[in-house]
């Protein structure tokens, strides 16, 4: 694990996930290692786009369990749909549980959850193997 620099793999390979990734342009010491989808095409689309913009030598990946066993990566971004956060969760504690890996924290792009029960729930996983968390909200609804 290199301590220089935070290793970036992406969860879900749409729009949003290539907004971060453009937005990484401007930032230092981080690199996009890798982007895992529900389809292969979105995600090697994503890593190309990386790639091309100069923030990391991505590639697609199979898994969420072979991300979280690639020692370059540090940190997973969830950009997956809001429905599949709980099962994303599940297995990066899986593999995290197994000693398939090591990560240092997690971002998880709005909503957390469908409902404040699974929001609950996500955030429970990420303490059960103590990552660093983060939620990515650009406006705060009240």
């Amino acid at each position: 694990m290199n301590v220089n620099r935070i290793g970036i793999g992406f969860i879900g390979g749409g729009f949003i996930t290539k907004f971060h990734i453009q937005s990484l342009v401007g930032v230092r010491d981080c690199d996009v290692i890798g982007v895992m989808s529900r389809t292969k095409e979105s995600a090697e689309e994503s890593a190309a786009l990386a790639r091309t913009l100069g923030v990391g030598d991505a590639k697609a990946f199979d898994s969420i369990t072979d991300m979280v066993a690639d020692p370059n990566i540090n940190a997973l971004w969830i950009c997956a749909p809001n429905f599949t956060r709980i099962e994303i969760m599940e297995e990066i504690v899986a593999a995290i549980e197994s000693g398939k890996g090591e990560l240092i924290g997690i971002t998880c792009e709005k909503p957390l959850g469908r409902n404040v029960k699974e929001a609950k729930r996500v955030l429970e996983l990420t303490q059960q193997v103590g990552l660093l968390d983060g939620y990515l909200e650009n406006q705060v609804f009240a």
